[in-house]
């Protein structure tokens, strides 16, 4: 599980800027405020499924502000200053857009429901860079690190009893435990294939992938993009006998992708978040990301700081602990960065909810990781120096 990245061009176009670019041509607009919503309070079904109001009942969670969504009517005039609506994001209470026209820029700045960006989203920050985080990757296996199967589990797990057994995921499965019930949010850089390889034929033939958006490009998910999705999806859907076994093999999911492996910008960041929202919405139980981010080598003025690890700063995390407040387990890689010069985590793996995972093998080594197989293995290294 690894990265991912956002570009944003740093720099506001005016002293008041209400936007900066994220992108080329691509801005984060931030609203002043929820003021006549024709959403309310006391009515979420308008925008909530109820799996998603369920969810908050059973935990005591009310709802308020954050679930309401962006004002429509705020929306609307940025439609008409001439700009084009990419992903709203309730949650941060603004929205990306597209535009190569500054003098709509100077128009949308001039609305009195929006403000200038602030410090607390951190536009021009940035995370990890993803590129880095896919070339770190590793799917290939040592046969000498196979462990003899000693779970009660009727699953043949193949090679993957190393990696499930060393967490007792196949203790889990023995008890009943397979994910049945749950439904899981995706949210990568795309599923290449995962239609059609074998490790999936069970997912699809239940019916257990209830849906999907791109957030990168807009509209239904092609399974033509990124590998790294699919491998990462493999690791809990994957059904495989004799070859690999996922830690949740009867849950159900949703794929997103919020991530575009072939630049590096900020404005990833605000894709996942209102990835992560659409997750909500729909009901999903369970978040899972094996991205991170920290420096965008298309545009450094976007980078963080390691100061910016502080669980409050940049968008993505900010957004993150929001999801876990509506009652989600929002779960993350901690960034195969340990080796890299960045060296620490990656956001939003400093949130203060999110559970941030690092890497290990079935002897609790380092994890070595390339790019060979679409699922997960482990390579057995008994010297490694540290990792994310």
């Amino acid at each position: 599980m690894k990265k991912n990245i956002i570009l944003f061009l740093g720099f506001f176009l005016t002293a008041m800027i209400a936007g900066a670019q994220i992108a080329p041509d691509k801005y984060y607009v931030q609203f002043t405020d929820k003021n006549n919503s024709p959403y309310s309070i006391s009515n979420p079904e308008a925008y909530l499924s109820q799996r998603a109001i369920d969810r908050r009942n059973r935990q005591n969670i009310a709802i308020d502000m954050k679930d309401i969504p962006v004002n429509p009517q705020y929306l609307q005039g940025v439609r008409n200053a001439g700009a084009t609506i990419l992903n709203p994001t309730k949650w941060l209470n603004g929205t990306t857009i597209y535009t190569n026209n500054p003098s709509v820029i100077a128009a949308i700045n001039l609305l009195p429901y929006v403000s200038s960006v602030s410090k607390s989203e951190k536009i021009g920050d940035s995370q990890e860079n993803g590129k880095a985080f896919f070339e770190n990757e590793d799917y290939s296996v040592a046969p000498s690190a196979y462990l003899q199967a000693k779970s009660t589990s009727t699953y043949d797990y193949g090679p993957s009893y190393n990696q499930i057994s060393m967490l007792n995921g196949d203790q889990l499965h023995a008890l009943g435990y397979k994910g049945e019930g749950i439904i899981i949010g995706v949210l990568d850089a795309g599923y290449d294939n995962a239609d059609n390889l074998p490790v999936f034929d069970s997912l699809w033939a239940d019916g257990r992938v209830l849906g999907n958006y791109d957030f990168v490009d807009g509209g239904a998910i092609q399974y033509d993009k990124h590998f790294h999705g699919t491998g990462v999806l493999s690791l809990m859907a994957g059904n495989y006998p004799g070859e690999i076994v996922g830690t949740a093999p009867r849950a159900s999911y949703f794929l997103f992708r919020t991530e575009d492996g072939a630049s590096e910008y900020i404005i990833e960041e605000y894709n996942w978040v209102s990835g992560a929202e659409y997750a909500d919405s729909v009901g999903c139980d369970v978040l899972n990301t094996s991205l991170g981010y920290s420096e965008f080598p298309d545009d450094p003025t976007q980078n963080h700081t390691y100061e910016d690890m502080d669980g409050n700063t940049t968008p993505i995390t900010i957004g993150a602990d929001v999801a876990a407040s509506r009652g989600m387990v929002v779960v993350n890689s901690a960034g195969n960065s340990g080796t890299s010069s960045w060296y620490y985590i990656t956001a939003p793996a400093d949130g203060n909810e999110v559970f941030s995972i690092g890497s290990g093998e079935c002897r609790r080594h380092t994890l070595e990781l390339k790019r060979e197989w679409p699922y997960l293995r482990w390579q057995d290294q008994a010297q490694r120096s540290s990792s994310g």
